[in-house]
């Protein structure tokens, strides 16, 4: 599975996660938010890639950091790859 975060999280004021889900696509792309997310919370607590690799996201009043490509660090290349 190809997930891209920077495209799960695009930058902009929306709300990350919708309220409601309607149809199977809507879940699909939720669950890979959720993935993203969660990976990115365990790299970035763990200290796993420097501050550079990840981007500052949003979750109503929550701040995340969001796992990003850079190229300078090709651990996070393979983590977004794959």
């Amino acid at each position: 599975i190809l997930i891209l975060i920077f495209f799960i999280f695009p930058p902009s004021q929306e709300t990350v996660f919708p309220c409601q889900i309607i149809n199977e696509h809507e879940s699909l792309i939720m669950v890979k938010k959720l993935f993203a997310t969660s990976i990115s919370c365990v790299t970035y607590l763990r200290g796993l890639f420097p501050e550079s690799s990840y981007e500052e996201g949003h979750l109503d009043d929550l701040s995340l950091k969001i796992l990003r490509e850079d190229k300078k660090c090709p651990g996070s290349l393979h983590i977004i790859r794959w």
